[in-house]
């Protein structure tokens, strides 16, 4: 080969290169193909250990009308960990609690809230509404928090009529009422 016929050809291949690239970017499409799928609202909530050990989750039940239809599933997220990673994605938009029994600790509750679609391009579910990620730490003295470390979303769930209901003062417990 020549190297003027060369140049030519190597000239050739870049102008069809620039040109499918054009093409490639004229013809994308939007939506699901673009960068929607990172821009969406989390719509997932997570409750789990904030490293791989197993905090001893003895039941698992939720209950609302944005809870997803199947039973709770709790997953291991190592080697060493059978039950640390709870998800909740809902299945309509209102709220969802997130009933947990931790062996050694009180049973507790984590209140989720959903919203309604975002409507956001591809963006699919519920997004959550508040804290979505809750930590169970490892001190068995201490319950479920937020993110922010928060517990305003997180209940102790205690039977009623026991000593551990009553406050020091004999006034009556916060059963739930005026939550």
């Amino acid at each position: 080969m020549t190297p003027p016929f060369r140049r030519r050809l190597l000239f050739a291949f870049a102008a069809a290169g620039v040109g499918v690239a054009a093409g490639v970017l004229m013809t994308a499409p939007t939506g699901c193909a673009s960068d929607c799928g990172s821009n969406c609202p989390i719509s997932t909530a997570v409750i789990e250990t904030d490293f791989d050990y197993d905090p001893g989750v003895m039941a698992l039940a939720w209950d609302g009308p944005a809870c997803p239809p199947s039973t709770p599933d709790c997953v291991g997220m190592g080697p060493n960990t059978q039950c640390n990673h709870i998800n909740v994605t809902a299945h309509a938009p209102g709220s969802c609690d997130v009933l947990i029994a931790l062996y050694g600790r009180e049973p507790m509750s984590v209140h989720l809230e959903f919203g309604p679609p975002s409507g956001i391009g591809c963006c699919k579910g519920y997004p959550v509404v508040g804290d979505w990620h809750f930590t169970i730490p490892y001190a068995m003295d201490a319950g479920i928090y937020g993110s922010d470390g928060s517990t305003d979303a997180v209940h102790v769930l205690r039977d009623a009529g026991t000593a551990s209901d009553a406050s020091d003062d004999g006034a009556a417990s916060d059963d739930g009422a005026a939550d």
